[in-house]
């Protein structure tokens, strides 16, 4: 009897003690309005409304982790395109955050090649990044709001 007593006590501290800490969490994260994108390099940060962009038809073929094709066809702007109108070139990696805080890195080779790194358009108005020619989409990321360039 102790010794269920024991876990059951245990289990209502681990439980208080996760409740805290998203609690904190959540109070400290800095809110990204709808539709915006916040990009953060060089020590700066841009806001920038995704609607303001100027998108084209982005098209093509992602594969899931099960080996499921998903075919791509909406609105976007390739990520180099979106850093450059803000004359950001020199980077190793960029690091896309969505607002759950689930995040995928690119490198600034993958960011450069031709038709590879597009961030979309959403029908819930959020913005996606897809990462055509990987062999499973992870890094596709869903409600970005958050790009960190390093």
């Amino acid at each position: 009897m102790k010794k269920n007593l024991r876990i059951i006590v245990l289990f209502a501290i681990l439980a208080a003690l996760t409740a805290v800490s998203a609690a904190v969490y959540l109070a400290a994260r800095e809110e990204v309005p709808a539709g915006t994108l916040r990009i953060e390099a060089s020590g700066e940060t841009i806001s920038v409304p995704f609607s303001g962009l100027e998108l084209d038809d982005v098209k093509g073929t992602i594969v899931n982790g099960k080996g499921e094709e998903h075919s791509i066809d909406a609105q976007g702007i390739l990520l180099s395109a979106l850093l450059e109108q803000y004359q950001i070139t020199d980077f190793a990696e960029v690091t896309v955050e969505a607002d759950d805080a689930y995040s995928a890195v690119v490198t600034a080779e993958e960011v450069a090649a031709p038709e590879k790194v597009y961030l979309t358009a959403q029908e819930n108005g959020g913005v996606k990044m897809v990462v055509f020619g990987d062999a499973n989409s992870k890094r596709s990321v869903s409600d970005v709001v958050r790009i960190k360039v390093q």
